[in-house]
């Protein structure tokens, strides 16, 4: 989560299982049409939380629109401003 600044480290192992439709039935989800041909398995060792300071903020472009679009509505309105003023 870039532009929270969190991020998860994850250890441990992970099995892709095939051919197994009990596990795949279970792990399907209604809403998805697709039926899934296989599951990836994560057996967890361990976890730990990042420390924010070393992680970037980062935005999409439409997420930067939003938060740059106010401030460019101003510059263009105190740019006229200048303009009627010379």
């Amino acid at each position: 989560d870039y532009a929270n600044r969190r991020r998860i480290k994850i250890w441990g192992r992970a099995k892709v299982i095939e051919n197994d439709p009990a596990l795949l039935k279970e792990l399907a989800d209604p809403a998805y049409r697709a039926d899934p041909e296989q599951a990836i398995v994560f057996t967890l060792d361990a976890w730990d939380s990042n420390c924010p300071q070393h992680i970037p903020r980062l935005f999409s472009e439409a997420e930067l629109r939003v938060i740059t679009g106010g401030l460019e509505a101003r510059i263009a309105e105190l740019e006229a401003k200048l303009e009627r003023n010379d």
